[in-house]
């Protein structure tokens, strides 16, 4: 369920309920972002996320039902949480609601300027490539990895206010082509990877508010150039990837409360270098990627709650190294890549 309403100004919603303050979130970032600031700030009670703006409203009170009440010429569509109760995706208000409301008319009350130059900001303190960089819960960057003069295992913090970056704590295995998750609870997992001598199943975990890292058990196979993507429920889905001996089929489930890995069911092909998107009804699509003999134009869907996949329509172009985006109105947008014709500058809708 999701709520269709008018508000008067993008920072500052009129509501009867105490508001503390607006944050501005990344264009990746889901209602699990916005409940993470709430939980993040010990004043916070209340949090209402404006999808379409990607903007989180936080409240120092436990608003009762009805008492949110924005006004005015934007049409945004929003998702509440109270921290008593959980998430509550009808999100009570004044005003009438519909059911799996997807089309909305979004008035953006700032426009991109496109001749807006690049600004040089300050360097890290190692060079690396094939690392991963993760945006946590407090609005910090942490960059995991990569490849540098030697194979990493270190980490930085970038303090997007104050333009800084500084040292985390270590992993303790050096990787590359490894994944990096934000969990729901505001840790990263990172999975897998390429190591200084093989192929890696481990995993480990970082708790940005103790700057620690802690080794959880490992996956059920050596992957690289795999996937790992946050289920609804809390889960992280890994796919495919290099395995060293094959491409891999394989999907595996971690569950954080249990520290367990368990295997899930299988892909309809092997395959690395692909794409993996946690789609609005909360299933995930593969697409593309590279298997044993050719480049990819599959996809397949994975349904958490039945664990199955589903072949769907392949791509209109075989490819791997592409990207794909899930848009607002739940469409993926999937762009470039490579195959054996060559460097790509297609894109595709599906």
């Amino acid at each position: 369920m999701i709520t269709r309403i008018h508000r008067s100004a993008l920072y500052y919603p009129n509501s009867s309920c105490a508001f503390l303050w607006n944050v501005t979130l990344s264009n990746d970032s889901s209602i699990q972002t916005c409940i993470w600031q709430c939980d993040y700030e010990d004043a916070c009670q209340t949090a209402v996320y404006y999808r379409d703006e990607h903007i989180c409203s936080l409240f120092n009170e436990d608003c009762e039902f009805g008492s949110i009440q924005p006004a005015g010429l934007i049409l945004a569509s929003v998702i509440c949480y109270r921290r008593s109760q959980g998430p509550n995706l009808d999100c009570p208000s004044t005003v009438e609601f519909t059911e799996m409301e997807t089309q909305t008319t979004f008035v953006p009350s700032s426009v991109v300027n496109i001749t807006q130059p690049w600004v040089v900001a300050k360097s890290m303190n190692i060079g690396r490539y094939y690392h991963t960089a993760s945006v946590l819960v407090n609005g910090s960057i942490l960059v995991t990895g990569g490849r540098g003069s030697s194979y990493l295992n270190s980490a930085e913090l970038y303090d997007s206010l104050r333009n800084t970056w500084k040292m985390a704590a270590s992993m303790s295995f050096r990787r590359y082509y490894h994944t990096a998750s934000v969990l729901l609870n505001g840790s990263i997992l990172v999975t897998g990877g390429r190591g200084s001598t093989s192929y890696l199943d481990s995993a480990e975990l970082y708790d940005p508010l103790t700057n620690t890292w802690t080794t959880v058990a490992n996956m059920n196979a050596k992957r690289c150039y795999h996937t790992a993507s946050v289920l609804v429920n809390g889960s992280i889905l890994v796919t495919g990837g290099d395995g060293s001996t094959s491409y891999l089929d394989s999907a595996e489930l971690y569950d954080p409360l249990t520290n367990t890995w368990k295997m899930a069911a299988s892909m309809s092909f092997g395959r690395y270098y692909h794409t993996a998107s946690v789609l609005l009804n909360g299933s995930i699509l593969v697409t593309g990627g590279r298997g044993s003999t050719s480049y990819i134009d599959s996809a397949e869907l994975y349904d958490p709650l039945t664990n199955t996949w589903t072949t769907v329509a392949n791509m209109n172009v075989a490819r791997r190294y592409h990207t794909a985006s899930v848009l607002l109105n739940g469409s993926i947008l999937v762009t470039g890549g490579e195959n054996n014709g060559g460097y790509l500058s297609s894109t595709e809708l599906h």
